[in-house]
C-alpha cells in the first residue's frame, strides 16, 4: 500500500506521450508545450516558466489546455527530480501534476478530441508523479500533507485507463487500498475537526469499508461523541448486510469504551446470521468477564471446532478448563474417597491433558507477543505437572527462561 511504485512503471507513465494540440491560442501555454517536445532539461525549466505564466494569466488560468499542459511539464519535473539542473523546481511537482490533470477533467469548458485523449494518457503520468512523491512524507510523518496527496490519487485514479489500472493493480494499487491508507493518514491528521470531515466524507461518498468507518468511529471518539461514534458504525453495519468484517469494528468499539457487556445482544444476532469462529471466541469473551464460566467454556469448543487455528480460542479454552472446569473437579475430590476420589484424579488427568492439547496449539502462532509466549509455556508446564510430565514441565521451563 505504501510500497514504491516500480521505476519502469514511472517510466512508462511518463513515455505515454502528448500527442500534439492543434494551435493553442495563449501564447505561453503554446510555448511551454513547443518546449516540451524536446527532451532536453534545459527545456523543461524552459516549459516550466512558460506554463506558470499561463497560469497567472487571468485569460489562460482555467483553460483546460493550460491544464493539461501544465501537468505534462510538472509530471516531467517529479520524474527528473535527481537532476542537478532542477534543483529547488522539483518539491511539490507531483502533486501539482495530479491537480491540474484533475482540474482539466472537471472543467466544463470546451476540449477537443485529442486533449481529451491526451487527458487519460497524461491522468497516468500525474498518478505515478503523484504517487512516488508521497511515498516520502511517510518516513516524515507528515499525515496531513499525506492527506492532501491521497485525496488527488483518488481523484486522479478514476481518470485512469485500463491499461494504467491493472498495471497498479498488480503492484497491488487499487481505489481501495488508496481509500485505506487515506483512512488511515486520516485517522492521524493533527486537526480533528478536518479529520472528522474527510472520513465522514468518504462514508458519504459511499465507501463504507471497516477501516474508513473503524477511522470516522475513533475520530469521532477523540471529540467525547460516542453516540456518533456508535451510530456511523451501525449504519455501515446495516448497509454491508451485517458483514462479519463491519460488525468486528463494532466489537472493537464497545471493547474501546469498555462496554464489552452491551454487544451481548449484537453478538447473539450476528451469531445468528452468519455463525463464525470469531463470533463465537467474541461471545465466550463476553461470558468470561461476566463470569459465565459454564457458557464461555461451551463457546470457546465452539470457536475451536469451527477453526482449529482459532489460536486466541485454543489460548483461552486451555486456561479456562485449568482454572474453572479443574475447580469443580477439585470440589468433587475434596468429598470422594477411595475408589471415588481415584476417578475423580483420572478426570483431572485428562482435564488437564485435554487443556495441554489446546494450549500447545496456541503456541504454534508465532505472531503472539513474548509476553503472551511465556504465559502459555508457564500455563503448559503447570499442565505437564498435574498429568506427571516432568519431562515436558522441564522443557516448557527451558523455553520460558529462554524468553525472559
Amino acid at each position: 500500500m505504501m510500497n514504491n511504485l516500480f521505476k519502469t512503471t514511472l517510466g512508462i507513465a511518463l513515455t505515454l506521450g502528448f500527442a500534439q494540440c492543434s494551435t493553442a491560442q495563449i501564447k505561453a501555454v503554446n510555448s511551454a508545450e513547443y518546449a516540451l517536445m524536446s527532451n532536453t532539461v534545459e527545456d523543461l525549466i524552459t516549459a516550466k516558466e512558460e506554463i506558470d505564466k499561463a497560469k497567472i494569466n487571468p485569460k489562460s488560468a482555467e483553460l483546460p489546455k493550460m491544464y493539461l499542459v501544465r501537468s505534462d511539464v510538472y509530471a516531467r519535473i517529479a520524474g527528473a527530480k535527481n537532476n542537478e539542473l532542477l534543483q529547488g523546481l522539483t518539491n511539490g511537482a507531483g502533486l501539482e501534476a495530479m491537480v491540474s490533470i484533475r482540474k482539466f477533467h472537471e472543467s466544463t469548458l470546451p476540449k477537443k478530441a485529442e486533449e481529451k485523449d491526451n487527458g487519460i494518457a497524461l491522468a497516468g503520468n500525474a498518478f505515478a508523479a503523484g504517487y512516488n512523491e508521497a511515498i516520502g512524507f511517510f518516513a516524515t510523518k507528515s499525515y496531513d500533507t499525506l492527506c492532501i496527496y491521497y485525496s488527488e490519487l483518488i481523484a486522479v485514479y478514476g481518470y485512469l485507463d485500463t491499461a494504467m489500472s491493472s498495471n497498479l493493480a498488480n503492484n497491488k494499487i487499487t481505489k481501495e487500498s488508496l481509500t485505506e491508507t487515506y483512512a488511515q493518514v486520516a485517522s492521524l491528521h493533527s486537526d480533528k475537526a478536518t479529520k472528522i470531515s474527510i472520513l465522514q466524507g468518504l462514508v458519504d461518498k459511499g465507501n463504507t469499508v471497516p477501516a474508513v468507518v473503524e477511522g470516522l468511529s475513533k475520530a469521532y471518539l477523540s471529540i467525547g461523541d460516542t453516540v456518533k461514534a456508535e451510530n456511523c458504525i451501525r449504519t455501515a453495519l446495516a448497509a454491508s448486510n451485517n458483514d462479519d468484517a463491519m460488525f468486528q469494528v463494532l466489537v472493537n468499539f464497545f471493547v474501546g469504551i469498555k462496554q464489552e457487556q452491551r454487544l451481548y445482544a449484537d453478538v447473539d444476532r450476528q451469531i445468528g446470521i452468519e455463525p463464525n469462529s470469531r463470533l463465537y471466541y467474541t461471545r465466550a469473551y463476553l461470558n468470561e468477564n461476566q463470569a459465565k464460566y459454564d457458557a464461555a467454556i461451551a463457546d470457546y469448543r465452539k470457536a475451536v471446532e469451527l477453526n482449529e487455528f482459532n489460536y486466541d480460542a485454543n489460548f483461552n479454552l486451555g486456561l479456562g478448563l485449568m482454572k474453572y472446569e479443574s475447580r469443580k473437579l477439585y470440589d468433587k475430590r475434596s468429598a470422594a474417597v477411595g475408589a471415588k476420589k481415584k476417578l475423580v484424579d483420572e478426570e483431572l488427568k485428562m482435564l488437564f491433558m485435554e487443556a495441554k492439547k489446546y494450549l500447545e496449539r496456541a503456541l504454534d502462532n508465532a505472531d503472539y507477543s513474548t509476553a503472551d509466549q511465556i504465559n502459555i509455556c508457564k500455563a503448559l508446564k503447570s499442565a505437564c505437572l498435574e498429568i506427571g510430565d516432568t519431562a515436558g514441565a522441564e522443557r516448557y521451563a527451558a523455553l520460558i527462561k529462554g524468553m525472559e
